[in-house]
């Protein structure tokens, strides 16, 4: 090789330090950056050639600068990224539901229950005070506005996470497209993977996207040797070298709200935790499972109080009665739409003077045994038509009509045993099917003589009033022989439960995501200690390569000389 190989050995390993400095520059000045993933000079020792009977060395080559990272360390960062992030979102999610319902403040329906139960105790000694009848239409009129509020802010609550579905949909699509973009700069940089060298910037940027996506939905992905990343979600790809699948959201009956779908095959995308499962779990089951529940217990306690108060009487008779429900008229009662299915039986009708004495009573009947001669709305309508001072009919909209004859005569209804009476909305007390329209009936806010309290007829007795007292600490059937209260404290029971649990959870996830990031950026992050040590390398190499130069160059000078 000689003098003359010897120079340019030693220039080659000049080159191959000014590079690694200029990586240690990089690295340093990059050591704040948030992203960024540090760099390595890679060199091997040049190709050694044979002269004679020796083999000897070449120098050194400079190969490519290329990323520091762990590959399978970083997936597993980012797959706990997308347990903590579903973990974050249902963790806010529990928060909302938890100041919604709770009675810390000592206005919830817990509150309004004993508000509205202590005024028929107190109404049960007084029932002949009007102050006192006001004030249970006033208590009732509370009690349903609480739920109704509770339900609309609840819907609110969950038309939030509905739109969080929405928005996690246009930003998998953000980045998906970002992601593919950067594939065909990446792959175009690296020449499809026949340079040693990473395109590092560009890199840096994917992973950081990589991982955003991650918070979104779980995603895999992996690393072909032209340097593109293909993604997979589920099993479906997402992104595969520069082309990308766009997404979309879309209503789903079955799922009452927002999914997110594929365009190119309509299929769902399956998406599991993350801030987008995470969103529709929160829809779903942590605020869809809440207005079930509270939509059943409204519909319990307006089903409960009018089935007491439909059989009873206040104190006058009414002249004019419209029912608060509408139905189907001319099919069976089984598919009448009503509210519930009323059951076989009868209820009593009777007709009173104007000082509420008895003039007749007339049994109903309603039949209800699936067969072809069961009632419909308008047989029961027909039959109250063919009582003696009434005049009964069916509105345009199902609605049941019934007034009397006479400016003398009023009716009141009786023992009901089918439960027509409160299916109709007739008699009723409440108004409504759930939480979402329960109302105290207009017809006892504007006459509250006709709140029921007796049974045996008008001022005959309380027994209809005693009959409610208590109603929301019952059990009843149609909650599982749980009370409306119960059903009520239940929900909060659980709630603080299910909140414990996903807190733990949530603080458990969270810290495996740090301890991951902290071995990932142990590996990826710039160490400015490391990185002198390396600089002060380089330079010695420099400094000594620079000397073996010299020395050579000062060899052929003596040469020269001879």
């Amino acid at each position: 090789m000689g003098l003359f190989g010897t120079i340019q050995q030693s220039k080659g390993a000049l080159d191959a330090a000014q590079i690694g400095l200029q990586v240690v520059g990089n690295n340093i000045a990059n050591a704040n950056t948030e992203g960024y993933i540090r760099q390595r000079l890679e060199q091997t020792p040049a190709v050694a050639y044979r002269q004679g009977n020796l083999i000897q060395g070449h120098g050194v080559r400079a190969t490519g600068v290329v990323q520091v990272i762990d590959q399978q360390l970083a997936e597993r960062m980012f797959n706990a990224k997308t347990a903590a992030a579903g973990a974050d979102s249902l963790s806010s999610a529990y928060g909302q539901l938890e100041t919604l319902i709770t009675d810390l403040d000592g206005g919830g329906l817990n509150e309004q229950f004993s508000l509205f139960n202590n005024a028929l105790h107190d109404l049960s000694t007084q029932p002949n005070d009007a102050a006192t009848r006001e004030f249970v239409i006033i208590q009732g009129e509370a009690l349903a506005t609480s739920m109704k509020q509770i339900r609309t802010r609840a819907g609110e609550l969950q038309d939030g996470w509905n739109a969080e579905v929405d928005d996690a949909a246009t930003q998998i699509n953000r980045l998906t497209e970002r992601i593919a973009q950067l594939n065909v700069e990446i792959a175009t940089i690296e020449g499809g993977g026949t340079l040693g060298s990473d395109a590092t910037g560009l890199r840096d940027q994917r992973y950081r996207d990589l991982e955003e996506l991650a918070s979104y939905v779980n995603i895999n992905f992996q690393e072909q040797a032209s340097g593109n990343v293909s993604v997979f979600v589920g099993g479906d790809y997402l992104i595969a070298d520069g082309n990308r699948r766009e997404v979309y959201s879309a209503y789903d009956e079955d799922a009452g709200g927002l999914e997110v779908r594929i365009v190119d095959t309509d299929a769902p995308l399956k998406a599991k935790g993350g801030k987008l499962g995470a969103a529709i779990e929160a829809r779903s089951g942590v605020f869809g499972d809440y207005v079930e529940n509270l939509d059943h217990m409204a519909a319990a306690l307006i089903r409960g109080v009018n089935s007491v108060h439909s059989q009873g009487q206040g104190r006058t008779g009414f002249s004019s009665l419209v029912s608060s429900n509408t139905s189907e008229p001319g099919v069976p009662l089984s598919a009448a739409e009503l509210p519930f299915e009323p059951n076989n039986g009868s209820f009593d009708f009777n007709i009173v003077d104007t000082s509420g004495e008895l003039i007749s009573t007339t049994r109903i009947n309603v039949r209800n045994l699936g067969t072809i001669d069961d009632s419909t709305i308008s047989s029961i309508v027909a039959d109250i038509n063919a009582v003696e001072g009434v005049t009964a009919s069916i509105s345009g909209d199902g609605r049941v009509r019934i007034d009397s004859d006479s400016a003398t005569s009023k009716f009141t209804f009786g023992e009901d045993t089918s439960g027509f009476l409160a299916a109709a909305g007739m008699n009723t007390f409440f108004t409504g099917t759930s939480a979402v329209d329960i109302a105290v009936n207009s017809v006892v806010k504007d006459d509250i003589d006709l709140l029921a309290i007796s049974e045996g007829g008008i001022n005959a007795d309380t027994n209809t009033l005693y009959n409610l007292l208590d109603i929301v600490d019952e059990p009843l059937d149609e909650l599982g022989n749980r009370s409306i209260r119960g059903m009520h404290e239940q929900a909060i029971s659980t709630l603080g439960r299910e909140i414990s649990v996903q807190k733990s959870a949530t603080d458990g996830l969270n810290d495996l995501y740090a301890s991951l990031q902290s071995q990932h950026l142990a590996i990826t992050g710039v160490n400015i200690d490391e990185e002198s040590i390396k600089m002060i390398s380089y330079q010695r190499a420099f400094q000594a390569s620079s000397r073996v130069i010299s020395t050579a160059a000062e060899m052929l000078d003596i040469l020269l000389a001879i």
